[in-house]
């Protein structure tokens, strides 16, 4: 019978150590804090994120009015070969067609290069200064104390009190930081 007492006593003194560990550890996740960063938003706020978005639209106009001419001519173009298409011999018919067929072509060609250059225009002005703002949140994380900062924009965030949402003194801290040299070169490009 000892030993069933003894066996007792140790499967007693195994759930209260347990129950401790577990107690410490709903005590400790209950001192956790908690911050929420929606770095698109702050991405697109900060200054310098404000430039990149200004020079990308900037160049985005410039090849947009270069396109509307293209396609302007192309469509003068169709509008020409349509009135004249009943009257032209069919050697003619066929070149214009042909032509037709290959500038419109060449203009949806343009048209995906000009939005694949956006993209890595918008993706090479930013890339340095997204680095810069993960770099003050992983800072600011640790200076004020935070056990786990959340990105709100990636959409895995569901829910979130707004008095944990930090983007607007991560926006403050980073128009007042001195930019790093990439992030310069990158606001000055056009």
């Amino acid at each position: 019978m000892g030993g069933e007492s003894g066996r007792s006593a140790r499967v007693a003194l195994g759930l209260a150590a347990m129950a401790d560990v577990l107690g410490a550890a709903r005590l400790e996740a209950a001192e956790q804090k908690i911050a929420v960063v929606d770095m698109q938003r702050a991405l697109d706020e900060c200054d310098a994120g404000k430039r990149a978005k200004d020079q990308v639209k900037a160049k985005f106009e410039r090849s947009q009015n270069q396109l509307k001419k293209q396609r302007e001519d192309l469509d003068r173009l169709k509008e020409d070969y349509e009135r004249k298409a009943t009257v032209l011999k069919d050697e003619e018919r066929r070149n214009l067609e042909k032509d037709l067929e290959t500038r419109g072509l060449e203009f949806k060609r343009k048209y995906e290069d000009f939005q694949r250059d956006l993209k890595e225009t918008d993706a090479e002005l930013t890339k340095s200064i997204v680095q810069e703002l993960y770099e003050l949140v992983r800072d600011y994380g640790e200076k004020h104390g935070y056990t786990l900062v959340f990105e709100a924009s990636s959409g895995a965030l569901l829910y979130n009190d707004k008095a944990v949402d930090v983007t607007d003194e991560i926006v403050k801290l980073h128009n007042a930081s001195p930019h790093k040299e990439g992030s310069k070169r990158s606001s000055s490009k056009e």
